[in-house]
C-alpha cells in the first residue's frame, strides 16, 4: 500500500508555502506484468526463439521517459517474463530499424553500458517500495548489477555483485537479451503467491532516447522504486537457504625497499541464507589483494581528503550502515577497519549480517584484527536498524564500538528519514534527521553531531535546505570527519527547464548555491556562494556550464598546502570564475574539460581539468587525465601536475585485463598497477595483480613491487 503525502496536511501545506512549487504532472497508474510458470526452461543463447517464450504474456505498452516524457518510442519493445521451480527468467527484444547503427562498445563486468544501447530491469522483490535489485545489460551481453535503497543515485550501489546469466544477440530487426536469475539470488517474503515492484527500462543510444513500461515522469525513472509495477503470477517457489562458500588462495611476492616477502595465504567467504530475507557473510583471514590502488591526490585545501569504499566485503548491503552527517562525513567508514595510515591491517576473522525482520532492515558487522606495528589487535563492532514508516520512510539508530588494549571508542546515532515522491502530485520530497554522539576514555563532553534538511530534487527545480553542526569533542574512532567546531548552513536553488528544441534538452541556471560554517560563538569561519548564469544540455548529451564562485575562509592557524608553501592564518575573501565542457559518452571519443581562474587565498591561482577516452571498439578502451594547477601566493608561484592514464583489453564478457598508471609532483611517483580477471563460472574469479611504484626524484629508479595471484571458487551447497 503507498501512503500519499496528501494524508500530512500540515506539513504539505508548510512546504508549499517554503518552496511555492506547482505541481505539472499526473500520477501513472500501477501498471501488471505476468510471469508464467513452465516446465521447459529456454535455453539461454540470446535468442527468443524457444517456444517456451510463446507461453508468456508479452510487455509492449512502453513510453518514452527522455527526451520527452510520455511520447511514443521511436522502436517497439517487447518483453516476457516466465519461471520454473528454481530460476526467474526475461526475455526482452528490443526492435530497431537500423540495426547497423546500434551502439556496443562495452564487454567488461560493471563497465560503461550506460553509454550503450541497453535494457535495465529493477526488482523490488519485498514491494516494499524502498529497496530493490537492478540489473543491465547491453548488446554485447555485458553484464552490470546493483543494489537500490532510496530514489536518488546516491542510493545506487554498483559494487554489489549477484549470481545470474545473460545472454544477448544482434538480430537483422534489433537485438534480444535472455536474462536468468536463480531464485537463490534473491531475497524475499516466504509466501504461497509472491508480488514484486518491478520495471524495465530499454535506452537507444544514438538518439539518446530512454524507453520505460512505468515510472514515466519528468520526476520519475526506474530507479523511482514506489513508482515501479507490479509482478505477479509467481506462485509456490522457495529462495531457500543456500550456503555460498568461497575458498580462496593468494600466492605472490612483495619486494619493497630491497626487502623480499613471499605470500601464500588461503582464506575463505562464506555466505548464508539465515531465513529468506536474511544473510549472513563471515570472512577468515581476509584478502582483499584484488583490490586496485587509490588514487593519489594533491590536497589544496586544510581537510582531509576522502577515499570511498573498495572491498568487496564492506561494499554489500553498505547503504544498510549509511548514517550521514553531511558532505563525505559520516558516523560510520568502513576503511577505519584494516587499515591505518594508509598500511594494511590484517583481518582475523569477520561476520557480517544485514537483511529484514518484519518491518525492520537491520545490519550487523563485527571484525577482529590483528597486531601489526604500533597498531594492537582491535575489535571493531557495527549494528544498524531502521524501522520502516510510510511508504519509503524510516526511522533507525546506528551503535559503533572500537576495543583494543589502548581503550574503546563508542558512537551511537539516531536518524529520521522522510521520503516522498507523490509530494504535491509527482514531486519528491526528502526531509531528514540525524543526531549522533561518541563516547572514549577521557573523552571531551562536547561529542555531538547533526544533520537535519529538507531536500526538493526535481527536474524543473532542485533546491535544498540544511543544518548540520560537529563539535570539537566529537571523534568518531569509526567514521571520517573532515572537520570539527563547527556549525553550518546550505541554500541550493537550481532551475532547469526543459526545451527540446534547437538541439537543446534543457538549460540550467544555479540560481543560488551557498555554504557557511560559523563557530560556537557565531562567528563565519569559511563560506563559499556559487551561482551558474546560464549551463546547456544537448540532445546528444553534451553539457557546457559557466560559473561564479565567490569564497571566504578564516584559517586559525598557518597550514601547508604544497612543498612547503604556507597559508597563514587570517580573513581571506576571492572570487573564481569557471567554465566546464562534456561530451557525451555515446561517442567513440569523448572528454570533458575544466577551467577556473581567479583569487585564492592572498594570491591566485589557475586550475585546468581534463579526461578524455577513446573507445576503439568492443575490447580495447585507452582513457587518460590531467590537472594542473598555477598559484601565486606569497611572492611565489608554485605548480601542481597530476597525471593518470588506464588501458583496458577486455576478452569477453568474463575475460578482461587493465594497467592503470598515476602520477603527481608531489609525491613524485609513479604507480603502476596491472590487473587481470577471469571468470571461469558466475561468481568464481582468478585475479592476477602486480603494483609497481618508481621514484620519479632526482632519478628513476624502484621503490616497491608486488605480484599476487589470487584465485577464488563459489560452492553452493
Amino acid at each position: 500500500m503507498r501512503i500519499s503525502i496528501s494524508r500530512l496536511p500540515i506539513l504539505k501545506r508548510t512546504f508549499f508555502l517554503l518552496f511555492f512549487f506547482p505541481s505539472f504532472l499526473l500520477i501513472a497508474q500501477t501498471k501488471t506484468a505476468h510471469a508464467v510458470r513452465v516446465t521447459s526452461a529456454p535455453i539461454i543463447d540470446g535468442s527468443l526463439d524457444d517456444a517456451v517464450w510463446q507461453k508468456a504474456v508479452p510487455i509492449k505498452d512502453f513510453k518514452q521517459q527522455e527526451p520527452i516524457a510520455g511520447s511514443q518510442p521511436s522502436f517497439q519493445t517487447e518483453a516476457r517474463i516466465v519461471y520454473d521451480d528454481d530460476y526467474f527468467y526475461v526475455g526482452v527484444m528490443c526492435y530497431d530499424n537500423e540495426p547497423d547503427k546500434i551502439i556496443a562498445r562495452e564487454l567488461k563486468w560493471d563497465g560503461r553500458i550506460g553509454s550503450d544501447d541497453n535494457v535495465k530491469l529493477l526488482l523490488d522483490t519485498f514491494n516494499d517500495n524502498r529497496s530493490a535489485y537492478w540489473f543491465g545489460t547491453n548488446p554485447l551481453g555485458a553484464q552490470d548489477d546493483a543494489l537500490l535503497t532510496g530514489f536518488e543515485m546516491k542510493d545506487f550501489n554498483e559494487a554489489w555483485n549477484a549470481v545470474w546469466d545473460v545472454e544477448c544477440k544482434i538480430l537483422n530487426n534489433g537485438w534480444s537479451a535472455e536474462f536468468r536469475f536463480p531464485f537463490s539470488t534473491f531475497k524475499f517474503y516466504n509466501k504461497e503467491k509472491q508480488v514484486w515492484g518491478f520495471n524495465i527500462e530499454r535506452v537507444i543510444r544514438r538518439k539518446n532516447e530512454t524507453v520505460l513500461w512505468t515510472s514515466i515522469g519528468q520526476n520519475l525513472g526506474l530507479i523511482k522504486i514506489a513508482e515501479a509495477g507490479d509482478l505477479v503470477g509467481i506462485e509456490n517457489v522457495q529462495r531457500g537457504n543456500p550456503i555460498y562458500l568461497k575458498p580462496y588462495f593468494t600466492a605472490g611476492a612483495q619486494f619493497i625497499n630491497g626487502d623480499k616477502k613471499y605470500i601464500h595465504e588461503p582464506g575463505l567467504d562464506v555466505k548464508y541464507g539465515v531465513t529468506e530475507t536474511l544473510s549472513l557473510d563471515a570472512t577468515v583471514n581476509t584478502d582483499f589483494a584484488q583490490v586496485e590502488s587509490d588514487r593519489a591526490r594533491i590536497n589544496l585545501s586544510r581537510f582531509p581528503l576522502f577515499f570511498p569504499e573498495k572491498r568487496e566485503f564492506f561494499l554489500e548491503g553498505m547503504k544498510t550502515f549509511d548514517f550521514n552527517l553531511g558532505g563525505s562525513n559520516n558516523l560510520f567508514y568502513s576503511r577505519r577497519i584494516g587499515l591505518s595510515g594508509g598500511l594494511q591491517i590484517p583481518i582475523i576473522v569477520g561476520t557480517k549480517l544485514v537483511g529484514r525482520v518484519g518491518d525492520f532492515e537491520v545490519g550487523a558487522i563485527n571484525m577482529q584484527t590483528a597486531a601489526k606495528d604500533e597498531e594492537p589487535t582491535t575489535n571493531y563492532s557495527v549494528a544498524r536498524a531502521k524501522y520502516d514508516l510510510f511508504g519509503s520512510s524510516s526511522i533507525g539508530f546506528l551503535f559503533t564500538n572500537k576495543l583494543s588494549s589502548k581503550g574503546y571508542n563508542s558512537d551511537i546515532g539516531t536518524d529520521m528519514n522522510f521520503a516522498f515522491n507523490d509530494f504535491l502530485g509527482d514531486q519528491n520530497l526528502i526531509v531528514h534527521a540525524g543526531i549522533a554522539k561518541t563516547d572514549e576514555k577521557d573523552g571531551a563532553k562536547n561529542s555531538w553531531a547533526g544533520n537535519f534538511f529538507v531536500d526538493f530534487p526535481n527536474d524543473l527545480i532542485d533546491t535544498y535546505l540544511g543544518y548540520r553542526f560537529i563539535q570539537g569533542g566529537f571523534n568518531p574512532a569509526m567514521g571520517f570527519v573532515s572537520r570539527k567546531s563547527f556549525q553550518q548552513l546550505t541554500y541550493n536553488l537550481q532551475f532547469s527547464p526543459r526545451i527540446n528544441r534547437y538541439g537543446i534538452k534543457k538549460v540550467e541556471f544555479e540560481v543560488f548555491e551557498s555554504s557557511m560554517y560559523y563557530d560556537n560563538n557565531g562567528n563565519l569561519q569559511s563560506a563559499q556562494f556559487t551561482m551558474s548564469p546560464i549551463g546547456i544540455e544537448t540532445e546528444s548529451g553534451d553539457q557546457l556550464g559557466f560559473g561564479i564562485h565567490r569564497t571566504f575562509d578564516k584559517p586559525d592557524e598557518d597550514f601547508e598546502i604544497f612543498n612547503g608553501t604556507q597559508i597563514l592564518a587570517g580573513n581571506y575573501w576571492y572570487t573564481t570564475y569557471g567554465v566546464s565542457l562534456r561530451t557525451s559518452s555515446s561517442r567513440n571519443i569523448y572528454g570533458e574539460v575544466n577551467y577556473n581562474r581567479g583569487g585564492y587565498y592572498n594570491g591566485t591561482r589557475n586550475s585546468f581539468s581534463s579526461g578524455l577516452a577513446l573507445v576503439a571498439n568492443q575490447h580495447i578502451t585507452v582513457s587518460g587525465d590531467y590537472s594542473f594547477n598555477q598559484i601565486k601566493i606569497n611572492n611565489s608561484s608554485i605548480n601542481t601536475h597530476e597525471i593518470g592514464s588506464r588501458l583496458t583489453y577486455s576478452f569477453s564478457t568474463k575475460f578482461a585485463s587493465s594497467i592503470f598508471a598515476q602520477w603527481n609532483n608531489e609525491d613524485n611517483e609513479v604507480n603502476v598497477n596491472y590487473r587481470v580477471n577471469w571468470k571461469p563460472k558466475v561468481g568464481s574469479d582468478f585475479y592476477l595483480v602486480i603494483n609497481h611504484l618508481l621514484s620519479t626524484e632526482n632519478k628513476i629508479r624502484s621503490k616497491d613491487f608486488a605480484i599476487l595471484a589470487k584465485f577464488v571458487w563459489l560452492i553452493i551447497i
